[in-house]
């Protein structure tokens, strides 16, 4: 069986597997993706693919564990939607308790509760005044957390002065300091049928994980998410997911132009828990994992548009694939290389992807040319015009950069918040939007 013979029924099989073990649910879009995680994971089982899928189906523990390691993880990397840290450093920073507690509910590989950590550090609050909780449902994605170490890709947003005092070398990696790392406990946790692991909670981020869930199951885990807050936590979302939220009785937060949901305080009413979803749609526990001998090898997943509006999105060209691929595992040539094949279709995206190469070791200028060669091929490329926001604000010409973020304002003109845009990073409309609000900014400390 090779990823293309997979029929329509099959996959729905396939993705009933995967809702059952941890509550996913996808975008008939996104159910392609699912063919690459079964290759992936019979490969790592040293099955036939035909045999796997077999047991997938009948739903061996070890075929469905292997698999959902394989399948749930998506693209991350350190200080995504900075404000929603700022922001919580100034909830932390308030604290009136002497202990601050964050949850980071699906963290995936670890980029973002060690943000979380290296912001409240960098804001002051002291090494033993708070403790970063992060789980998730793999357990192979919690070990390459644990390990702490990561590549360039998963850098590429940090502020120069962030990663200096925050991560050090190690061979071609830069790896999280000890004063991080010891901040951060990691845990095996479902969302799908497991209770909060803790409760009086300060904030809890969850962010690009409700956008998979059927809604039956975003009201359950909400439900779950307000009552382990302690009152006036809040609770941190992507964008899209914030319509589903409505009808908890949560208080809206600006966060500097974005969005935090927070608890009433005293002399508030707490809003009720949603009821729970029947015991029969209830998806089973995992299995727990087995023990191995030896670290699994990294894993690469395939980035997915937010699947909230159901929008169909057309797959990204083989080349444009195997480049970000690469870009994710750290090979920067062969991503070059393959972006630049890519290129050769007249694809925006390939052209999006050798900007990221470019900025990534220090050419501007190159990374500028490339988004323009990916806006003239596609000129309502909002992802391209925001690109120009940031570089233009790294090399100091302010004009410019106002130009591109009225640009990219226009580009989203008409489409609906939940709209997944193009580009090589997940991103919706809305999401975007926010994230092109005007403000004004210094640094991670400076003025806000």
């Amino acid at each position: 069986m090779s990823e293309a013979v997979l029929d329509d029924a099959t996959l729905i099989r396939v993705e009933e597997v995967l809702r059952a073990a941890c509550g996913l649910t996808l975008a008939r879009s996104l159910r392609r993706s699912l063919e690459t995680a079964l290759a992936r994971a019979s490969a790592a089982c040293r099955l036939d693919p035909e045999a796997f899928l077999r047991r997938l189906l009948l739903r061996e523990s070890s075929a469905v564990e292997s698999f959902i390691e394989h399948a749930v993880i998506g693209e991350t990397y350190f200080f995504r939607h900075p404000e929603h840290l700022r922001t919580l450093a100034r909830q932390a920073g308030a604290h009136p308790g002497p202990f601050f507690h964050v949850w980071s509910a699906g963290c995936a590989t670890g980029e973002e509760p060690y943000s979380i950590a290296m912001a409240l550090l960098a804001a002051g609050i002291p090494e033993g005044r708070f403790r970063v909780l992060a789980t998730d449902v793999s357990g192979r994605a919690l070990q390459r957390a644990r390990e702490g170490a990561y590549g360039a890709w998963s850098l590429r947003r940090i502020e120069p002065e962030l990663e200096k005092r925050f991560l050090m070398a190690r061979g071609e990696q830069l790896s999280v300091v000890p004063q991080v790392r010891r901040s951060v406990d990691f845990r095996r946790h479902n969302l799908a049928v497991d209770e909060p692991p803790v409760s009086g909670l300060g904030a809890i981020f969850c962010r690009n994980v409700l956008i998979y869930f059927p809604p039956e199951l975003v009201r359950d885990v909400l439900a779950r998410f307000v009552a382990a807050l302690a009152p006036g936590g809040l609770l941190f979302v992507s964008p899209a997911e914030v319509p589903l939220t409505n009808g908890l009785g949560l208080e809206t937060v600006d966060a500097e132009g974005s969005v935090a949901l927070r608890v009433p305080t005293s002399g508030s009413t707490r809003p009720a828990a949603a009821a729970p979803v029947a015991r029969s749609e209830r998806p089973r526990p995992l299995p727990s994992p087995p023990r191995r001998s030896a670290p699994l090898p990294p894993l690469v997943a395939e980035p997915v548009p937010s699947p909230v509006a159901r929008v169909e999105a057309p797959a990204a060209p083989e080349p444009l694939r195997l480049a970000l691929d690469a870009a994710r595992a750290g090979r920067f040539e062969e991503a070059e290389a393959l972006a630049r094949e890519a290129a050769k279709g007249l694809v925006p995206e390939a052209y999006l992807l050798l900007a990221m190469v470019a900025e990534g070791r220090g050419d501007l200028n190159g990374a500028v040319e490339a988004v323009r060669k990916a806006l003239y091929l596609e000129p309502q490329l909002a992802l391209g015009h925001a690109t120009l926001v940031a570089l233009y604000g790294r090399m100091d010409r302010r004009e410019d950069s106002e130009r591109a973020r009225q640009n990219a304002l226009r580009a989203l003109e008409g489409l609906d918040d939940e709209q997944p845009l193009r580009g090589v990073e997940t991103m919706t409309a809305g999401g975007l939007r926010q994230a092109l609000l005007p403000r004004t900014q210094a640094g991670w400390q400076g003025a806000r």
